[in-house]
C-alpha cells in the first residue's frame, strides 16, 4: 500500500532536493578574468576581480599576486608614490604569508623594492632588504614561465636587477 503526502503525491516515489543556488562566483573564474583584464591593460577592471576573489577566497594567494601586478599598472615602480608601493609590497608579503612559495613572488617583490627604493635613492626603507628577497627567491623553486610573464609587464630594462633576470632567463 503506497503513502501519500499533503499534496497528494506518493511518499516512495517523491525525491526532495535541498539546492541553494549560491550568490558568489567561484574564485577560479574571477582570478582566470582577472588575468584576461590585467593581460589586456584593463587595470580597474583586473583590480575588481582580484579584490572580488581575495574577498571571497581569502587563501587564494596567486589573487594577492596578480592584484599587486594590475595596481602597478603598467607603470615602472621608481615612478609611484609610496603609498602604492606600500600596498603593493603588503600584497606580495600576502602572496608569501598564503603559501606561495614560488621564488617569482620573492623576485617580483624584490623588483617592486630595488625599483622604487633604490631607483630613487630612498636608504632607509623598512625590511626585509632587497638582497634578501632575492636570497629567499633563489633557495626556492622559481617558475621560469610565470618570471617571464612578470618580466615583460615591468618597464625597467635599466634597473640591474632586472637586467641581472632577464639575462638569467634569455
Amino acid at each position: 500500500m503506497s503513502k501519500y503526502d499533503q499534496r497528494g503525491q506518493r511518499v516512495d516515489q517523491q525525491v526532495n532536493i535541498n539546492f541553494q543556488a549560491s550568490d558568489r562566483p567561484d574564485p577560479t573564474v574571477l582570478l582566470d578574468q582577472g588575468i584576461k583584464f590585467l593581460e589586456a591593460k584593463s587595470y580597474q577592471q583586473a583590480i575588481s576581480a582580484f579584490k572580488e576573489v581575495i574577498e571571497i577566497e581569502p587563501s587564494m594567494s596567486d589573487a594577492y599576486y596578480h592584484l599587486a601586478l594590475a595596481l602597478l599598472k603598467g607603470r615602472r615602480p621608481k615612478i609611484l608614490i609610496r603609498r602604492e608601493i606600500e600596498a603593493v609590497d603588503e600584497l606580495l608579503n600576502s602572496a608569501t604569508v598564503m603559501g606561495d612559495s614560488d621564488g617569482t613572488v620573492q623576485l617580483f617583490r624584490a623588483l617592486v623594492r630595488d625599483d622604487y627604493y633604490n631607483g630613487n635613492r630612498i636608504k632607509n626603507y623598512p625590511p626585509p632588504l632587497v638582497i634578501d628577497l632575492v636570497k629567499t627567491a633563489l633557495s626556492c623553486k622559481i617558475n621560469i614561465d610565470k618570471l617571464r610573464v612578470l618580466l615583460s609587464k615591468l618597464p625597467m630594462p635599466d634597473n640591474q636587477l632586472y637586467a641581472a633576470l632577464v639575462a638569467q632567463i634569455s
